[in-house]
């Protein structure tokens, strides 16, 4: 829980957060608080459900007291003729219905109450459905939107197996604690409500008897409501379990196929079914013993058993009988469906609590309430002392309510920081290597830029200005990123070059900038061409072919930044060649990261930064790292011959230690 220690405090804090951060924590900690403020969004329709399922009871409850009536003036009809020695027969009784209009009025009330309530539940029923099916699309929605806006550091984490869980099933079954539960539940309570006051109007001895089991009552549905509870939720969690292992299986199927792990992987499924066909069978076994239903049994019972010796003592007629006891009848279906619903409820809460604790788990990077939109950016870069670790970003992430009972005497163990501080400027329009061993931060240091990460200590200048008062979209619209692992989405090649792009974009357009990449030959060669559907992820493309799709798709977002994570490296030499010339005239006007060892694309950059441990340890030119730099000649020492070392001069704006 996030605690502000006074309003002074309280508006201090909001001038630093997002308008987002401020939404999620408007957002109530209780599952079932948000869930009910989820369903009363549409409040005049979810005030008519309950107010027409009353309405429906009270019209069913009549029937009970009108039926009584009925019998009570039958009964005395047959009494009367019985007085005079009159047999009666299936026609004097038609007889008698001409003659004695009471006898028609109770039967055509007792017709009219069923067929009113009919109308006014199918009404409910529809209503209730459209209510469900729209708060169902408003949560899957905004928990959508909701993980759309997490920070990198989140989807570094998560389970995408578990989230697609969360936006599916449990969205789904919040959609059947709704429909029918809000008007079962309804149904319930009302109906209950409603038995004990005609109990009491006809005879407060029954209904003392029959209230004595109340408690028990209650305990049993609560008691069934407290089990059943953990049960649902480790049902729930471990289905998103199995949703995780099944989507990272197919998602590397090749992998699988690749190493024979075919068996090893049904076996690792197989075991996860099977606890969650375990959880299941405990949780209907649980479901099984549900025992309200033997209490109303218990009550009806002794409320007939009572009206016997009443009626039989002088003391009960049989018209009150016959409507008690009616009455009593009428609260079978809600409690039989009680166990449905509470079932269903224990399932959605469970599904809105899972789905909380991802809405609310907060953002690490913020967009400040006065950002400012950078416009026409020219591209100078300057990085300040700037130092970042993923285990620090790990422990700030963590909940604030997380207590390891560390004492703060507990030696820990010393970290190094992915980047350490690190210093240098980029002019407008240079071209900048970046290279180094596997781990040292090389692309880390170019994700800070676009903000995915924010830094631990110093700060980024883009054309002087501080990127934490830029609006993230203005920034992040400004640099172009090409990473090493390539992503396509499931749609056509056209599609996937136009993507990010706010503008309607022509064929000719798309096409010359295919042709600048090197990709309309291969694109041409399918036979639906810029109309050819990739598959997912691009596995129906190579290496090079996804490599070059993902240039054509940020050349044609025109970035004045470009930052390209080894984007040729599954490239073949000629087809290097020709992006090599392409370049020369695409990346006129912008600032460029390469992140790369190939030689060839180093000597074209204006500066080389070479970084080990998370510090950069020299930076300069090819021929002046080429003499001066250990860390340079061992990374290209096999590739051409080496000039003797000259002693190493202190580089103005080199980060390290």
């Amino acid at each position: 829980m996030f605690w502000i220690a006074s309003v002074s405090g309280q508006k201090e804090q909001s001038d630093t957060l997002s308008e987002r951060q401020i939404e999620i924590r408007k957002i109530p900690d209780s599952h079932l608080k948000w869930l009910l403020q989820q369903l009363f969004r549409q409040k005049a329709k979810a005030i008519y459900i309950i107010i027409a399922t009353t309405i429906s009871i009270g019209l069913n409850m009549v029937r009970p007291i009108l039926t009584g009536k009925l019998f009570s003036l039958l009964w005395a009809m047959y009494s009367n003729r019985i007085d005079f020695h009159i047999m009666p027969d299936y026609f004097n009784l038609f007889n008698l219905m001409r003659t004695n209009p009471l006898i028609w009025k109770y039967s055509l009330l007792i017709l009219g109450l069923g067929l009113a309530s009919f109308l006014v539940d199918i009404s409910v029923g529809i209503l209730n459905e459209y209510v469900a099916n729209r708060t169902e699309r408003d949560i899957r929605q905004e928990f959508y939107e909701s993980v759309q806006s997490k920070s990198m550091a989140f989807h570094d984490t998560a389970k995408v197996g578990e989230l697609m869980s969360q936006a599916t099933f449990d969205v789904r079954i919040i959609n059947a604690t709704i429909s029918p539960g809000l008007r079962i539940l309804t149904q319930a309570i009302v109906s209950a409500i409603v038995t004990f006051v005609i109990l009491f109007a006809y005879d407060w001895r029954i209904a003392v008897s029959i209230f004595i089991l109340v408690p028990v009552y209650i305990w049993a549905l609560r008691n069934y409501t407290k089990k059943m509870h953990p049960l649902t939720e480790k049902v729930q969690k471990q289905f998103g379990i199995c949703n995780a292992v099944l989507q990272e299986n197919v998602s590397g199927i090749r992998v699988v196929r690749a190493f024979t792990g075919e068996k090893y992987e049904t076996k690792k499924f197989a075991k996860e079914v099977e606890i969650l066909k375990d959880d299941i069978i405990e949780r209907g076994r649980r479901r099984a013993l549900y025992f309200p239903p033997m209490i109303l049994s218990a009550s009806i019972a002794i409320a007939i058993g009572l009206s016997i010796w009443f009626i039989y003592n002088g003391t009960m007629t049989p018209e009150a009988a016959i409507t008690i006891n009616g009455v009593l009848v009428q609260l079978y279906e809600p409690t039989f469906m009680l166990s449905w619903i509470l079932f269903l409820t224990n399932m959605g809460l469970a599904g809105a609590k899972r789905i909380l604790g991802t809405m609310k788990e907060e953002e690490i990077i913020i967009e400040k309430p006065n950002a400012v939109s950078i416009a026409d950016v020219k591209g100078k870069i300057d990085y300040q002392n700037v130092s970042f670790s993923y285990h620090n970003l790990r422990m700030n992430n963590r909940s604030k309510d997380d207590n390891n009972n560390q004492s703060d005497e507990t030696p820990k163990k010393k970290i190094r920081d992915t980047l350490s501080n690190i210093t240098f400027k980029i002019e407008p329009g240079e071209i900048v290597a970046i290279l180094g061993p596997t781990g040292c931060g090389k692309s880390t240091l170019t994700k800070l830029l676009a903000r995915m990460y924010n830094p631990d200590k110093g700060k980024i200048l883009v054309d002087d200005l501080d990127i934490q008062d830029l609006t993230l979209d203005s920034l992040r619209k400004n640099i172009g990123v090409i990473e090493q692992d390539i992503f396509l989405f499931s749609t056509t090649l056209r599609d996937n070059i136009a993507y990010g792009t706010d503008r309607d974009v022509s064929d000719e357009e798309i096409i010359e900038i295919a042709k600048a990449a090197q990709a309309h030959e291969f694109i041409m060669s399918f036979d639906e061409g810029y109309d050819t559907l990739v598959g997912e992820r691009g596995v129906s493309l190579s290496g090079g072919q996804k490599q070059r799709i993902a240039i054509a798709r940020a050349f044609l977002a025109n970035p004045k930044i470009l930052i390209l994570d080894d984007s040729s490296s599954a490239i073949d030499a000629e087809t290097e060649e020709k992006i090599q010339k392409a370049m020369d005239n695409l990346l006129k006007n912008r600032t460029v990261f390469i992140i790369t060892h190939r030689l060839s694309t180093i000597k074209r950059a204006n500066k080389i930064i070479v970084m080990r441990k998370g510090q950069i340890v020299s930076q300069g030119t090819h021929d002046s790292l080429l003499s001066s730099s250990d860390d340079y000649r061992r990374i290209f020492g096999r590739h051409v011959e080496l000039p003797p070392i000259k002693k190493q001069e202190v580089v103005e704006g080199v980060g390290g230690k």
